[in-house]
């Protein structure tokens, strides 16, 4: 009976510390605690167009993320469209850098009309996601604003967090909303599934919001558009600068 017992005892001293590595706590601090300037996080994302024929993919997005002492300093973001037949001509392959609050933009639907030897054009504002990535995922939890949001308003189970969001609350928590999306929005739900990692951060967010209203006029009622970030290299020290001048287009309307 004793060695019974001994091994019961054992086995639950063993699997405590296992379930404790799993269960979250507020993953805020544990992200404040990997934003020092200079450092930052890497992410790709995928946007789909769901309607009843099924999914189509729209575009991918891969990105760099600085932190600076408020805020992201610095970001450093690509957009490949997927197969332009099935998807809007407005969309366009392109990459925007932003220092600071000055972006820069390679690519897209302007790209033709740069002057030789141009390559970027200099925009004196924040638009660090450029004109195609505007309609990728709007939600960024690798803002510590965001992040609060999303998991002081989902539903727990172990590492996800579940939910809703509308994009004008969306709009009043996140600066990075306010300077990425491309009109103002209502209360329009945006569903969400957010999943840490054992360390506490943003590994995966999934969000789905229903086309109609948002789409470019392409989407017809029940239509949806979904999107899927994948989060990694935390903490990591990136540095991201602004393009050569000499590849650098400033318009003097801007």
């Amino acid at each position: 009976m004793k060695q019974i017992v001994g091994a019961l005892l054992a086995g639950v001293l063993i699997v405590t510390p296992a379930q404790a590595a799993v269960t979250p706590s507020d993953p805020v601090p544990a992200l404040k605690s990997r934003v020092a300037a200079g450092r930052g996080v890497m992410f790709t994302d995928v946007t789909s167009f769901v309607e009843l024929s099924g999914k189509t993919k729209v575009m991918n997005r891969r990105g760099t993320l600085q932190y600076g002492k408020s805020g992201f300093a610095a970001s450093d973001i690509s957009v490949i469209v997927a197969d332009q037949d099935k998807v809007s001509t407005v969309f366009a392959d392109e990459r925007a850098i932003t220092v600071g609050k000055v972006s820069y933009r390679k690519g897209g639907p302007l790209a033709p009309r740069l002057p030789k030897g141009k390559s970027w054009i200099k925009i004196n504002k924040p638009v660090p996601v450029g004109v195609s990535g505007a309609f990728s995922q709007p939600v960024n939890a690798a803002e510590p604003e965001t992040l609060k949001a999303l998991t002081s308003m989902g539903r727990r189970t172990g590492l996800t967090y579940t939910g809703n969001i509308t994009f004008q609350q969306l709009s009043k928590i996140s600066p990075w909303a306010r300077v990425s999306l491309p009109s103002r929005r209502g209360e329009e739900l945006i569903r969400y599934t957010l999943t840490l990692g054992s360390d506490n951060l943003p590994r995966k967010l999934v969000t789905t919001y229903l086309a109609e209203g948002h789409w470019l006029g392409r989407s017809n009622e029940g239509d949806e558009v979904h999107h899927e970030t994948v989060y990694k290299g935390w903490g990591g020290r990136y540095t991201i600068t602004a393009p050569p001048a000499s590849q650098v287009y400033s318009s003097k309307q801007q």
